[in-house]
């Protein structure tokens, strides 16, 4: 359709200050989307990183701290939830070992933003009855 956008493998969504920013899975790009000026941009694509291995593979859910910070959780790769900055820097925030038959979901902030709460999908055993929540105590950045 002329004067439309596909995107791959739409995934997670976070929204703060007219800002959306979502996840594609299928290209491995994490989008924001400016609802005031009408426009969108690449946040993160992992192709676009050198020299090295991308920092962030695997993008899944999306979440936002009260600093603007991005917290974006892997679908495999190597079970992290990595740190997008405002000013584009990218780092590794945790990783969970011993969970590679799972994935990292659903993270999101309690309201006075101090608590990081998500979810191995699978745990430890890899099956869908395994599920672990964890809860990561700031404070954050703010």
């Amino acid at each position: 359709m002329p004067g439309s956008k596909s995107f791959n493998g739409g995934e997670g969504c976070h929204y703060a200050d007219d800002t959306v920013w979502f996840t594609t899975k299928g290209d491995n790009r994490v989008w924001q989307l400016d609802l005031t000026g009408n426009t969108y941009e690449l946040a993160y694509d992992d192709s676009l990183v050198s020299p090295g291995t991308p920092p962030l593979t695997g993008v899944d859910n999306v979440t936002g701290s009260a600093s603007g910070d991005l917290f974006v959780a892997e679908d495999g790769g190597n079970m992290e939830i990595c740190l997008i900055t405002p000013d584009d820097k990218i780092s590794p925030f945790l990783r969970i070992n011993g969970q590679s038959a799972s994935e990292i979901t659903g993270p999101a902030f309690n309201p006075a933003g101090d608590r990081l709460y998500f979810s191995s999908q699978r745990g430890t055993s890899g099956s869908s009855s395994g599920g672990i929540t964890y809860c990561v105590t700031g404070p954050f950045r703010t």
